[in-house]
């Protein structure tokens, strides 16, 4: 499908998941190696999803983790997108030469014009950032609403409800909608 948006799908934790994005021919799949996250996914069971899935760009979901624990995944993974919090200070992550996506309605952020794209949480942060932001902005989706005026449209991972079986319906009624 060609949606006329950008389609992330964020903190995927299984194969499911990862299928159905890469099925839906999303732009980006990302995994969370936050470690403070309940989102948090090993890289060794990532990098096994990773292997099943083509076409999405793999993004790697960060907090505040140090700059030299960023590059290990970036280098381990060879991943070529990032996604960090807005509050994120250490500019030298841009050193790294891969594309980042700033998450959070931080537009004082040392980090804000640099950002490749921004991620944000509510409808009310999307019209803030996007009146700033020269570049495209996605919005975390989370129930049925019109998707026709944004520029980009992330969907959470979810949880599997025992291993090999997750619920997609939730994203496919927030698809559908939109193809309707």
């Amino acid at each position: 499908m060609d949606y006329p948006f950008i389609l992330k799908f964020s903190s995927i934790s299984n194969l499911t998941d990862a299928r159905y994005a890469a099925g839906a021919w999303a732009d980006f799949v990302g995994f969370c190696f936050d470690p403070s996250s309940d989102h948090y996914i090993e890289p060794k069971c990532a990098k096994e999803i990773i292997a099943w899935i083509n076409g999405p760009v793999v993004v790697a979901e960060f907090g505040n983790q140090p700059i030299e624990w960023i590059k290990d995944f970036v280098d381990a993974l060879q991943l070529s997108v990032i996604e960090l919090p807005s509050d994120y200070s250490d500019q030298s992550v841009l050193d790294l030469g891969v594309k980042v996506i700033l998450r959070g309605n931080d537009i004082n952020s040392p980090l804000f014009a640099k950002a490749d794209l921004h991620l944000v949480n509510s409808m009310e942060d999307y019209f803030t950032v996007k009146l700033v932001a020269q570049k495209p902005v996605i919005l975390q989706v989370t129930e049925k609403q019109d998707l026709s005026i944004l520029e980009g449209v992330s969907l959470q991972g979810n949880k599997e409800l025992v291993v090999g079986m997750s619920s997609c319906e939730n994203w496919s009624i927030i698809l559908e909608n939109y193809l309707n």
